[in-house]
């Protein structure tokens, strides 16, 4: 798809969020501005292209650095040492290529505990604090070896962007707190956006069909009170029509009908409004 007005938005604020439904293709939309970024393709394991993906448990000597054991010497003794979490490691490959740019993608960017994972990078990741003069100590700075890059004080190079890719109806956005938010500038990702992009040359048979029973239940999902905009469904849902030789009832006994169920769960009237989306989509929106 056309990446230019994203790549715009990321040059000019250095940090960018993709958010919007599940199934609308942000973490691949997030891989094609960073290749269109760096000029280099992801598949080829360029080090200008970072990823990762949150999760729970991950923390600050996961992302930053921290200690780990070390294998056991011949008394079977385990020591630990300090190693480069994965987004200070990307940083210096980064500060010793300053000609070119590199993109950190960080994908479900919200499923994590940001405070823990970020610490005083939520200084160092702000647009306005970039580069050597804005370096800051870290929290194991007093064991870090005199030959590192950044001995002197942690500091995110100026050629380094961050792409982050969030659902927003995903229980734990609110860990997002106003401090991170204003250090992102913030796309929404909606279904037909990336609806061709995301079917083209895979269910060429049935995307018609797929585009008129898409949008007929969206239409109904965003007149749901409760539910709205954020909750629609997006495009990538129906790729599961390969598996299924274009039989929409499969994708929707195997796939939609569950996800619309937990979308209503809790509800007044699921019974009602889950056959209202099956009628929609069975009749096209007819």
């Amino acid at each position: 798809m056309k990446t230019k007005p994203y790549e715009d938005l990321l040059k000019a604020n250095k940090n960018l969020i993709l958010t919007g439904a599940p199934g609308t293709g942000k973490t691949h939309l997030a891989i094609e501005i960073a290749e269109a970024i760096t000029g280099v393709k992801k598949q080829d394991k360029s080090e200008q292209i970072g990823f990762v993906q949150f999760h729970p448990s991950f923390d600050y000597t996961d992302f930053v650095e921290g200690l780990r054991p070390t294998p056991p010497d011949e008394n079977g003794n385990i020591g630990f040492e300090l190693k480069d979490g994965v987004f200070k490691a990307f940083c210096k490959k980064a500060k010793d290529d300053p000609e070119n740019k590199y993109v950190f993608i960080i994908d479900e960017i919200n499923r994590a505990e940001l405070s823990k994972v970020f610490g005083e990078l939520f200084f160092s990741i702000d647009p306005d604090y970039r580069g050597k003069k804005w370096k800051v100590t870290t929290q194991y700075a007093n064991l870090i070896d005199e030959d590192d890059l950044f001995k002197d004080g942690f500091y995110v190079p100026e050629n380094v962007y961050i792409i982050g890719t969030m659902n927003d109806i995903d229980r734990s956005v609110e860990s997002f707190d106003f401090a991170m938010r204003r250090r992102f500038a913030w796309e929404e990702i909606k279904p037909e956006d990336t609806r061709n992009e995301i079917w083209a040359g895979k269910i060429d048979k049935w995307s018609e069909e797929a585009g008129k029973k898409m949008k007929a239940l969206n239409d109904v999902i965003k007149n749901i009170p409760e539910l709205g905009e954020h909750y629609k469904i997006g495009a990538a849902y129906f790729l599961k029509l390969q598996q299924y030789n274009g039989n929409f009832n499969k994708l929707w006994e195997n796939h939609l009908k569950g996800l619309l169920r937990e979308y209503l769960r809790g509800l007044p009237k699921i019974e009602v409004n889950l056959k209202k989306l099956k009628d929609a989509y069975d009749n096209d929106g007819k």
